[in-house]
């Protein structure tokens, strides 16, 4: 089997090279896919509401917020 290595781009759902593959129609391939983007971690945004409720919490009269022990108990 022959070898060969080239850079491809993913855009909209397509595999797309970025150099000429020499292909025969309906030659089987293996493909190996090394990605060179780190993943993204999701977070909340820094300025955002839950940013804003959890350094201003809304203070409720008479509101005491479950512990540790009595929310694992509903759970």
């Amino acid at each position: 089997m022959q070898q060969q290595n080239c850079k491809a781009i993913f855009e909209n759902g397509v595999l797309r090279p970025l150099t000429n593959l020499q292909l025969t129609e309906g030659e089987s391939v293996k493909l190996i896919i090394e990605s060179n983007s780190s993943p993204k971690t999701k977070s909340f945004p820094k300025k955002g509401l839950i940013a804003q409720l959890t350094t201003n919490p809304i203070k409720i009269e008479d509101f005491q917020p479950l512990t540790k022990e009595e929310a694992n108990e509903r759970w």
